[in-house]
């Protein structure tokens, strides 16, 4: 009968495992949200159990276009080989099944980031870009007056985004 994991040692084991499984990088928030959903940890339990695994090198941060993302060293592949079959087949499954449904909209989350910011003289700039890997294929700032307007580009940018590469990529390259 194989022996679970309890407590941060199993919240180290379900991180590195989620990492693993995911096969692409995720934001910290992409990470957080796999976690509490497929293993309900809490936002403070997991900044702990990430912590350690950083200090402990079995994972690294490394900065993107569009943030952070961890990644599996050796050593956290290693020590997750080590302690995998202390988690329940079953929670691999979820965290597996998770990742396998989640994977595009994570992606597509990395690849088109909007944010907003307020100006000191009033309104709001927005910024819209589409990413490739480290890469901004297109950036665009649009400054608007109120913040319901910014979260609406916000909010309309991730189906507009390749017919506005499109428009601008076809326009530009047309001779006149």
């Amino acid at each position: 009968m194989p022996n679970f994991l309890e407590g941060l040692p199993k919240e180290k084991v379900q991180l590195l495992y989620i990492l693993n499984a995911a096969k692409t990088e995720l934001t910290e928030q992409q990470f957080f949200q796999c976690a509490y959903e497929c293993t309900g940890m809490d936002w403070f339990s997991f900044h702990n159990a990430v912590g350690e695994l950083e200090e402990n090198h079995d994972i690294v941060y490394e900065r993107r276009a569009f943030g952070g993302c961890a990644y599996l060293t050796v050593q956290g592949e290693n020590t997750l080989q080590m302690f995998e079959k202390g988690l329940t087949y079953s929670l691999r499954e979820s965290i597996d099944q998770y990742l396998k449904q989640k994977s595009p909209l994570f992606r597509q989350e990395r690849e088109l980031v909007a944010e907003h910011e307020p100006l000191p003289e009033g309104g709001y700039e927005v910024h819209l870009k589409a990413l490739e890997g480290n890469r901004v294929l297109l950036g665009i700032d649009v400054f608007v007056s109120s913040v319901e307007e910014a979260l609406e580009l916000q909010k309309n940018w991730p189906q507009n985004s390749v017919a506005l590469y499109d428009t601008i990529y076809d326009t530009l390259k047309k001779e006149r």
